[in-house]
Order: structure tokens, then C-alpha cells, then sequence
């Protein structure tokens, strides 16, 4: 009997044996055969945000791609295993797209990084667009870290990257005065190959950043105010001149136009009293088309125009910088925080123009002269803002310069503040720039 029994434990030690063998076996099988996703683990709220936006991906990749395909990217279990007490801060609403912008753009969209934080001490998992005023890191800060550094280009009229540093390759760095860098967790593998792989030339967009104050100014409080008659008499807007634009202004981009073809510059001024912001723009153009009448004065986009954008909330401040994205996110539209305008005058002669209601509006042009004047003056009740000296606002315009030819041939010719002014196309209010009232 006890023989029996010595037996039989033996047999039973055998089968338990066996079975943890094939069960290992079969595990790594598994783990082996199983597909290793390219992008880096998705937080909760970028799941959500993936699902939810769905619909609204672009069908087609943007004209201007990174040269390395992400999807080529595996991440391997080493670089993506967490450790034990940290995980990946969550993505903000903020992001960078590669290539030309477009309203199709996306944070989970195949040519965007998306970011989880601004100007924030770096820690695992972190994406973090810094900016010349978070000061220095250094190379201890960035030993897990790939960093891709990217300054203002007036030459392609955006941001261009300009250094690429590979994981533990930067020592200490900081970012352009005019530009910024991104460091990039050693785990968010597909974001370190989207960044890696931006071609020279190519042109990034940070999306919900106020970063450049070059088109930000003081206003003026008018001691006449000016006649809206659209004609500028010797010495009306003088006191009140904010800018010349032209190719060579920094703070202006004509990427919209024939390289080294920037034939339109205009001459910018701004003021106010109690009542009105006033704003005068005077452009010097040889063509002026504007075919339309005061009932379809919605359609001016096309032709040659000002349209005009205010923000009654300061496009640095916490408000826009939650809600600066009206493709995705209409609130500021439809809280009037950001109203949108347009001033023409059409080829009859006819002021024209949309968006306001309480407003003086005079524009006037002279073919013999090459000169378009607009003159608006808009109430500060129906913008929202209380005129008192310090109170910071947003005002962007942009210049519509397409003429006949270019309509036919649906090629569109638009002067803009740098970095868009959030107008035309994506329109990001972020960049709408800031004018405190003095």
C-alpha cells in the first residue's frame, strides 16, 4: 500500500510538471505571434479623443508628409514597459502638425505629435513643447528624452526644424527665442519618428499656442477721433500707426503667394475712445477684383478684402488657450468671445461688409493710385469690452489679395499676421494677436 501510494504522488509530481511546461510553452507562443502596435500606449483620454474624432480624419495625408512613414515604427516591450510607479501624464488639447495646415488637422491624426504639457519639468511618458522661457535643460533632465529643436523660418514663413537630437544625445539646451523644442519620451516611439523624420523645409504649426508677441501692440486713445469716410486725410491716422507690411516684416507671412511675387503691402492703424476701436487698413495693390454686392457680402473671402477678427478675451489667456480651435470647437464663437468680419469695397464702388451691426464702415479705391482704403470703427458694447487703459484684447486682420486670374484658377492670395493671426484656413485663435488699450 505505501508503495502504491509512493507511486502515485510520483505520477501526479510528473502530470503537474508537464502541464506548467505546456502552459509557458503556450504563453510565449502567444506573446510571440501577437501584433506590436507602432504608436506609443494611448492614455484614457486619448482613446476618447480618438474615438470621438473619428469622423472628422482627413482621408488623405496632407500635401507635406514626414519623410519617414511612422507606421513603419515597432515599439518594443522594453521601451514601452512602465515602470511600477509612474505612467504617462495624459495629452493636452495642444499639438504640432507636420506639413501644410489644413482644417482636417488632428492630434491623433497620422501627421500630428500630440503634447502633454508646455514649459513643464520633463518625466516619463511626457511629450513637452518648451519655449525660450522655460530657461535650460539639461542633460540629465533628457537622458531618456529625443529632443527636435525649430525656429521661425521668413523664408518658408513658419517653423522649420533645425536640430534632432537622438534619446540622451542633448546635453544642455534650451529653446530659440524665435522658436521652440520638443523633448520626447524614450516610450512615445512614434512620436520621436514622426519628428525625426520632418523634412528640411517643411513646416510645423503648433496648434493653441500664443507663442510669438511680434504682432502684439499698445493702442493709442484717439484725441480726435478719426473720420470713417474711407479717405485718410494729412495727419488723421498718423498718431495712431502700428505697422508697414510688407515681405520683409517678420511679423507677416505671405505664404500664400508666388515666391518673391509679394506685389500687395498695406500700412496698419489702430485707436479708440469711449465708444469705438477704431481701425484703418490702406493697401497698395495693382489689382483690385470684388464682384459682389452688400447681400452677398459673406462671399468677399474670395476677392480682394480685409476680413477682420476681435476677441473680446486676450488670445495669451486661459479662455482661448482652452478654446482656440473653432474647426473642432465653436464655443468662442458661439459665446461671441471671437467675432469674425469683413470690410470691401466692390467694383462699383460699394462699401460692403458682414459680421458687425454697430459700426461706422467706409472703403474706397483708387485705381489710378493703386490704393484700397478701409476705415471701421466697431462699438466696444457690441464686442464685449469695457475700453479701460490695460484692458488686453485680440484684433487680426488679413489682406485678401485675389484677383481675377487667380479666382478662375481657385488659387487664393491672403496676407496674414505670422503664424496664420487666426485667420484664414485653421483659424487658431491663439494666434489672433494681442492689443492692450493705453
Amino acid at each position: 500500500m505505501k508503495r502504491f501510494l509512493t507511486l502515485l504522488l510520483a505520477a501526479v509530481m510528473v502530470f503537474a510538471l508537464a502541464a506548467c511546461g505546456e502552459t509557458e510553452e503556450t504563453s510565449n507562443t502567444a506573446s510571440s505571434s501577437a501584433p506590436v502596435s507602432s504608436e506609443a500606449p494611448a492614455t484614457s483620454s486619448e482613446a476618447e479623443s480618438s474615438e470621438a474624432e473619428s469622423s472628422e480624419e482627413p482621408s488623405e495625408a496632407p500635401s507635406e508628409a514626414p519623410s519617414e512613414s511612422p507606421s513603419e515604427d515597432v515599439s518594443s516591450d522594453a521601451s514601452t514597459e512602465e515602470p511600477d510607479d509612474q505612467t504617462p501624464p495624459e495629452t493636452i488639447n495642444k499639438f504640432v502638425s507636420i506639413g501644410t495646415v489644413t482644417v482636417n488637422d488632428r492630434a491623433t491624426g497620422t501627421n500630428a505629435i500630440p503634447l502633454t504639457g508646455v514649459d513643464v519639468e520633463p518625466s516619463y511618458g511626457a511629450v513637452v513643447l518648451y519655449t525660450d522661457e522655460y530657461g535650460l535643460l539639461d542633460a540629465e533632465e533628457l537622458a531618456d528624452f529625443a529632443v527636435a529643436v525649430f525656429t521661425y523660418d521668413h523664408e518658408y514663413f513658419g517653423y522649420v526644424k533645425t536640430a534632432f537630437y537622438e534619446v540622451g544625445e542633448a546635453e544642455e539646451i534650451s529653446a530659440d527665442e524665435d522658436g521652440f523644442l520638443i523633448a520626447i519620451h524614450s516610450c512615445q516611439e512614434t512620436s520621436i519618428s514622426r519628428a525625426k523624420g520632418i523634412a528640411d523645409g517643411t513646416t510645423v504649426f503648433p496648434h493653441g499656442l500664443h507663442l510669438y508677441d511680434g504682432v502684439d501692440y499698445d493702442v493709442e486713445k484717439a484725441g480726435t477721433a478719426p473720420t470713417i469716410d474711407g479717405v485718410v486725410t494729412d495727419g488723421e491716422w498718423d498718431e495712431y500707426f502700428i505697422d508697414h507690411i510688407d515681405a520683409e516684416n517678420e511679423a507677416w507671412s505671405y505664404a500664400q503667394f508666388e515666391k518673391d511675387n509679394y506685389y500687395a503691402t498695406a500700412d496698419y492703424y489702430v485707436t479708440y475712445d469711449d465708444t469705438y476701436l477704431y481701425l484703418c487698413v490702406v493697401v497698395q495693390s495693382p489689382y483690385h477684383y470684388c464682384p459682389i454686392t452688400q447681400d452677398k457680402a459673406g462671399d468677399m473671402w474670395q476677392y480682394e478684402c480685409i476680413q477682420v477678427k476681435y476677441s473680446s478675451e486676450s488670445p495669451a489667456g486661459d479662455y482661448i488657450s482652452e478654446h482656440f480651435d473653432r474647426v473642432i470647437d465653436k464655443t468662442a464663437d458661439n459665446e461671441k468671445v471671437v467675432i469674425s468680419s469683413g470690410f470691401a469695397v466692390n467694383d462699383s464702388g460699394e462699401t460692403c461688409y458682414y459680421g458687425v451691426t454697430d459700426a461706422k464702415v467706409a472703403c474706397s479705391r483708387d485705381d489710378g493710385e493703386q490704393i484700397t482704403v478701409y476705415e471701421v470703427a466697431v462699438s466696444f458694447a457690441e464686442l464685449g469690452v469695457t475700453p479701460e487703459k490695460g484692458t488686453e484684447m485680440g484684433l487680426a486682420f488679413s489682406v485678401n489679395s485675389t484677383n481675377d486670374e487667380d479666382v478662375a484658377k481657385k488659387v487664393w492670395k491672403n496676407i496674414t499676421a505670422r503664424n496664420g493671426g487666426g485667420i484664414i484656413g485653421r483659424n487658431d485663435y491663439a494666434k489672433i494677436p494681442v492689443i492692450t488699450l493705453n
